[in-house]
């Protein structure tokens, strides 16, 4: 089998079966090519297969059509069968599978595909070829162009960290792997169990790659994934024992705590690449305050008791020691439509009042239940907060939250004396319309129609709210973070809190601090931003036009609190 992982040239529907590389069809099968050809004159002509057209090709078992590479041949004749309705009812069961096989087939031709235009896009020689990265760029090479993932990010649909990652895995498996990467193009082996395949050989030199290579090629089709993976490992394993020490290393200053949203609503933490000896000896200290919880008659099962301990101690407490559920924070009464937020500082200092160290945010008010220091931007509609809407709102690093969880989240910053609390008034196409921040701690949402708002700039701008200073103001930024949540590059969603405020027209040529010419790039989009062949404009206030070296724009605007 030819390890090249470019198709070669010519037709790609029959092979004689004298062909050197691999034998598709049978010597009496190679005279059928002229039925195919009739087939795909007719498709080309706009004529419809039919039932009889689509049975005649062979999609039983080893049947012609189902021995097929994949291409526009097997493309056309799988769109036959199955854009019609009554075609695809009148087949047989074989020839459904066959069908199934045949789709599979050409996920693993477009996948290639898709791959090999990664990788020469990202590759092509040109004036940004990488000279410098930035910590946050995985995996560095001096071969791929700066900032091509950048570019990728809307054809893919990706961040630009999942497209630099993408780019990556292109030019490993295209490089490393060139014998499974054939094999996906030839549709023997599926894109997942490629992807396998590079993650188990990661670690292996390039010499004992090559052999894993060829291997594993011929032994993945018919495979499930746990039966790949594990076949690949002991390979690896028999090839360099120390192989499994490397990868463990390697991976152990990736370790990591993280949080985030089940699709349920609730919440999930999660610790990777932890020490083995410390992660069960932890596991040991939550199963043995789950027995005592037991013990003590605390009720729920033992599953529910793990959940139970595992939180405690987490936050130094002992729910056989918790006192009774005191009332709930008194209610503001109803006032203008808004949004009420309890954010942490939007320069990105964790302390919006100027005040406090990290260790406060353990005081708790009176009451029961967590204490929530507001170091994240919870957002939710005023109605929410008092209870009188089931409108959605949204917990900045956590997602949507229903209201129920998003009173249980106000409900526990209101216990914390750092909370601060903002409220956004949103116009009836979602955006943010105006601001204002509530002064000093308190115990819950402060009255909307006691606070002092300012106009959220939309539209023309007459630098009402410019400053003379490089620097904006908190107000200003707060303006400008509230109406642009995130960084504005495409396929970014850094939150902007964490983002440099940057001049779209730059400060020392004469770009004023303005909310018309403001706008939130994380760090790695405000170089982006510099770079050769780049350009941003902000034609309005919070909408950002980019340009790329390729010669495509993309336009975002201004977030949507509501849908």
């Amino acid at each position: 089998m030819s390890a090249e992982p470019f198709l070669a040239p010519g037709p790609d529907a029959l092979k004689p079966a004298d062909d050197p590389e691999d034998t598709w069809f049978l010597d009496e099968e190679w005279e059928r090519a002229a039925y195919f050809g009739s087939l795909m004159t007719a498709a080309g002509e706009g004529e419809e297969l039919t039932a009889q057209d689509i049975s005649g090709s062979g999609f039983g078992q080893d049947g012609t059509a189902d021995q097929l590479r994949p291409g526009p041949v097997l493309a056309t004749l799988v769109h036959a069968a199955t854009s019609n309705q009554q075609v695809l009812a009148s087949l047989p069961d074989d020839d459904l599978i066959g069908i199934i096989r045949a789709a599979r087939k050409m996920e693993s031709l477009i996948a290639w595909a898709q791959l090999t235009a990664i990788r020469e896009f990202a590759t092509r020689p040109g004036a940004q070829t990488a000279t410098r990265r930035t910590s946050a760029a995985p995996c560095p090479d001096p071969e791929v162009r700066e900032f091509a993932a950048d570019e990728l990010t809307e054809p893919l649909t990706m961040t630009w960290q999942g497209a630099a990652g993408e780019i990556g895995y292109a030019r490993t498996v295209a490089g490393r792997l060139p014998h499974c990467f054939a094999a996906l193009a030839a549709g023997r082996m599926h894109p997942r169990q490629l992807r396998i395949i590079a993650e188990e050989t990661a670690f292996l030199s390039d010499a004992d790659v090559a052999i894993a290579d060829e291997m594993l090629a011929g032994l993945a089709p018919g495979k499930t994934p746990g039966q790949l993976r594990s076949m690949a490992r002991r390979l690896v394993l028999r090839l360099d024992p120390d192989s499994a020490r490397r990868r463990r290393e390697a991976a152990r200053s990736h370790a990591q705590v993280r949080k985030f949203a089940e699709r349920s609503g609730n919440a999930g933490m999660v610790a990777h690449e932890l020490p083995a000896d410390e992660a069960l000896a932890s596991w040991q200290n939550v199963e043995q305050r789950a027995l005592d919880l037991r013990a003590a008659g605390v009720p729920g099962s033992l599953q529910d008791l793990r959940v139970r301990a595992y939180l405690d101690l987490l936050q130094e407490r002992d729910i056989r020691n918790a006192p009774a559920p005191a009332a709930s924070p008194g209610e503001d009464e109803d006032g203008a439509a808004g949004h009420a937020s309890s954010p942490a500082d939007s320069d990105g200092n964790g302390d919006p009042g100027g005040n406090g160290d990290p260790d406060s945010s353990r005081s708790e008010s009176p009451g029961a239940g967590p204490s929530l220091a507001a170091l994240i931007n919870i957002t939710v509609p005023l109605g929410t907060v008092l209870g009188t809407s089931e409108e959605p709102g949204n917990a900045d690093g956590f997602g949507p939250l229903d209201a129920e969880t998003a009173q249980d989240l106000l409900a526990a910053t209101a216990r914390n004396p750092r909370t601060r609390w903002c409220i956004t008034a949103v116009a009836p196409d979602g955006t943010a319309a105006a601001h204002a921040c509530a002064p000093g701690a308190r115990h819950g949402p402060p009255d909307p129609q006691a606070l002092t708002y300012s106009n959220v700039i939309r539209g023309p701008c007459h630098h009402a709210q410019a400053q003379r200073t490089y620097r904006p103001s908190r107000k200003l930024r707060h303006l400008v973070n509230a109406r642009n949540t995130t960084c504005t590059a495409p396929g970014c969603s850094q939150p902007a809190a964490r983002c440099d405020l940057d001049h779209t027209d730059p400060w020392e040529q004469g770009g004023p601090t303005c909310a018309c010419n403001l706008t939130p790039l994380c760090r790695h989009h405000h170089r982006c931003k510099q770079a050769q062949g780049w350009r941003l404009e902000q034609p309005q206030p919070g909408v950002l036009t980019w340009h790329t070296p390729t010669g495509r724009t993309y336009t975002l605007t201004p977030t949507q609190y509501t849908l």
